[in-house]
């Protein structure tokens, strides 16, 4: 019998077999370690469900989702087990799942969740999943920011898998959250390196502050900030600057790749004072600084944030025996006479301020000029006296007197006596002026080689001597009489007083010992000559000698026979 259609048995048992295939290819559940994709249906309290489009419903741990998570959101998850008591797949994500049935060795490097629950001996206790999960002490952190137990326990960490042991559910894993931390920060610094270098301006949050500076996090890695590149000025801790947490903006300035090392500033994105230093303080401007320490180049003073000055210690005083005493926090006042450009110091002269006292002396007081000072002090070779204008003078021992050596000044003079005298010597390059006091009158010495040896002069004992007398001139000048050319009549010395007078003749001239040689004998010699001379003379004239007397005339002659 034949149909009235067209039936093509083998396309319709083509068909069903397809669409059983498909069909239970969709009921087929899936192996342990395979990927699903999962919409979340119900969160309740630490569980969450998910449909994973079969029959059984999926569960996974809420602690290992993310905070955000909520129903309707369709994630990835690995099939971790089944439940046998109700039926559900159990659930994890990927950085959770551990492959127990493989080798240990296939998961070393893995990075997991450990989930912390408890501190024991040596270390930390937790879970991956549901597997167990040991943590070591030298491992739950990187070592220079170990917090107290309280603070990891009941936290989630990723962790680097170390090591598998065990199997099934006895497996073990030792995990290490330091090992992914290093991890993490190698390729954050990698990353960093890579994409900035020394100048570019980078954001940044302050982490921690400490006296000598900061640590600013930027993201990958911490950059360091010392205070000395916080501000252009003098900042004497960082914590006046800068706030835990605060976002600030700061210019790398060194890289080091090998080390890690990033330092970054503050300052540099501010104007350099400097740079203007000469505009700002031009030579010769006046400045009043404040003092705040010494150095081997001298005082330094601070100007404004970033720039300093510096005096050296020729520059307090014109006079170079003058001892300046500063103290940190003094106020000083000078003129701008150079710049350091290599210490980034402005050179300040306080001397400046007043006239250079030795252009004053050559002006007022040149050589030769007689002025009165004030002795200050007295020693064996000379006085030191007040110049003025702080300026000392030296009268030495031998410009005190044409005529006497005085052997102790102590005994002639004292401090504070005020003296006359004249300017011998300014000597502006050693700052010494030299005077003198018997410069002040005439010197008895100059024409005493011209002395009329020919006539007496009257002299007075000053005392008797070894050898003779000591005498003074009319002049003032030094005077000896030997012995032997006194009176020949009184050469007896102790007939011979303090006071008495006498004339002599000058026989002969010493000035270099500052003395002069007479004779009285001498001067009686040629005044008796001189008188027979006289009387000779008028015997050939013949002149009456009878008005000089028989007597004199005898006298003249028993002197004459004598010598």
């Amino acid at each position: 019998m034949e149909n009235d259609t067209d039936y093509d048995a083998s396309d319709t048992d083509e068909l069903d077999f397809e669409s059983y295939i498909e069909e239970e290819g969709n009921l087929r559940q899936p192996m342990r370690g395979e990927s699903v994709t999962g919409e979340i249906t119900s969160i309740q309290g630490g569980d969450v469900l998910v449909n994973v489009g079969m029959k059984t419903e999926g569960i996974v741990d809420r602690a290992i989702l993310p905070e955000t998570v909520k129903v309707g959101d369709r994630l990835d998850f690995i099939v971790e087990g089944f439940s046998g008591g109700n039926g559900f797949m159990k659930l994890t994500t990927e950085e959770y799942y551990v492959d127990r049935q493989g080798s240990g060795r296939d998961n070393i490097g893995k990075v997991v969740k450990v989930k912390v629950e408890s501190k024991v001996e040596k270390g930390y206790r937790g879970k991956v999943g549901d597997g167990d999960a040991f943590i070591p002490e030298n491992h739950i952190d990187l070592r220079n920011r170990t917090q107290s137990p309280d603070h990891y326990i009941g936290k989630t960490l990723s962790a680097k898998i170390l090591r598998v042991s065990g199997s099934g559910k006895h497996r073990s894993i030792l995990a290490s959250p330091k090992e992914y931390l290093i991890d993490v920060a190698n390729r954050e610094k990698n990353a960093f390196f890579s994409q900035h270098k020394p100048g570019d301006v980078v954001k940044g949050t302050v982490k921690t502050i400490r006296e000598y500076g900061a640590f600013i996090s930027l993201g990958g890695l911490d950059g360091f900030l010392h205070k000395t590149n916080i501000t252009w000025g003098r900042p004497k801790s960082a914590g006046r600057y800068l706030q835990t947490g605060s976002e600030i903006e700061v210019q790398i300035v060194e890289m080091d790749n090998k080390t890690g090392r990033v330092e970054v500033g503050l300052k540099q994105l501010q104007p350099d004072p400097w740079d203007s230093v000469r505009e700002r303080y031009p030579i010769d401007s006046p400045l009043k600084v404040s003092v705040i320490g010494r150095r081997r180049n001298g005082y330094i003073a601070e100007v404004e944030p970033g720039v300093d000055a510096v005096i050296p210690p020729k520059e307090f005083s014109w006079n170079k025996n003058d001892h300046i005493q500063i103290r940190t926090k003094d106020l000083v006042e000078g003129r701008v006479i150079d710049y350091d450009d290599k210490q980034k110091q402005i050179v300040i002269s306080v001397k400046n301020m007043t006239e250079n006292p030795w252009d004053a002396i050559a002006r007022e007081t040149p050589e030769k000029s007689i002025v009165q000072c004030t002795i200050k002090s007295i020693t064996d070779f000379g006085l030191f006296v007040d110049f003025g204008r702080g300026i000392d003078g030296l009268i030495r021992k031998g410009d005190i007197s044409w005529i006497d050596k005085p052997d102790d000044l102590q005994k002639t003079f004292k401090a504070g006596d005020v003296l006359e005298a004249r300017v011998l010597k300014v000597d502006r390059e050693r700052e010494h002026i030299s005077l003198g006091i018997k410069q002040t009158g005439e010197n008895p010495w100059q024409d005493i080689s011209k002395v009329d040896t020919t006539r007496g002069v009257a002299v007075v004992v000053i005392g008797a001597v070894k050898g003779g007398l000591d005498v003074s001139m009319e002049n003032g000048i030094h005077g000896f009489i030997p012995q032997n050319e006194l009176d020949p009549e009184n050469q007896d010395l102790s007939k011979y007083s303090q006071g008495d007078t006498l004339t002599a003749l000058v026989i002969r001239t010493e000035p270099r010992e500052r003395r002069v040689i007479l004779s009285v004998k001498r001067l009686l010699a040629e005044s008796e000559k001189k008188q027979t001379k006289e009387f000779l003379r008028k015997l050939e004239k013949g002149d009456d000698t009878q008005w000089y007397g028989n007597n004199v005339f005898k006298d003249v002659e028993e002197r004459l026979k004598e010598k």
